[in-house]
């Protein structure tokens, strides 16, 4: 016999995408992590090359972070980022030498 398991589910819309603050790698492939200016969090198991396809205007900052440019507050000391919630994240060398 098999027992049905409910799980909540959320889709992210489009249009919220005025309300993310950042999406990042959880180092497991290949969950993400989305948070939104609520200060929610949900779980999602697309790749950050989705989400860089989906909202073009998102910046990849490194390896593992995608961030809404305009939750920005102030760019730190050279290679740091500071958003809304504030939470920072550290460019790569070579994303920080291309934004230079």
């Amino acid at each position: 016999m098999y027992s049905t398991v409910s799980r909540n589910t959320r889709i992210v819309r489009l249009e919220e995408e005025q309300k993310i603050i950042y999406i990042k790698h959880l180092g497991i492939q290949p969950y993400n992590e989305v948070k939104f200016e609520c200060g929610k969090k949900i779980i999602v198991s697309y790749s950050l090359n989705y989400w860089q396809s989906v909202f073009q205007d998102f910046k990849r900052i490194n390896k593992a972070v995608l961030i809404n440019p305009q939750k920005v507050i102030n760019s730190m000391t050279s290679f740091e980022v500071e958003l809304i919630d504030n939470s920072r994240f550290t460019y790569s060398r070579r994303k920080y030498k291309s934004l230079s």
